[in-house]
């Protein structure tokens, strides 16, 4: 493990220290955990990259999306979109 120092607002530092209490967890290892959480999220690009792989099912591989919505909003009452 590394040591570093690092400068907080003081807003910031105020609910650092509340949040730790209430969880009950240093102020430190909150950061960490923050920290580890935010880089192991994926990168817009690999979720990006991961939506457009996906393929449709068999069944709506011939479907046009937005007609698709239109026909399910004309059958609503709810969400009929008025001409």
């Amino acid at each position: 493990m590394h040591r570093t120092q690092i400068y907080l607002q003081d807003t910031v530092y105020e609910q650092l220290k509340h949040k730790s209490r209430l969880v009950g967890i240093s102020i430190s290892e909150l950061i960490r955990r923050a920290v580890e959480k935010d880089l192991n999220k994926p990168d817009h690009n690999e979720a990006r990259a991961f939506f457009d792989a996906l393929t449709p099912l068999e069944s709506f591989k011939t479907t046009e999306p937005e007609q698709y919505v239109n026909d399910i909003r004309s059958g609503s009452r709810i969400l009929r979109v008025e001409e």
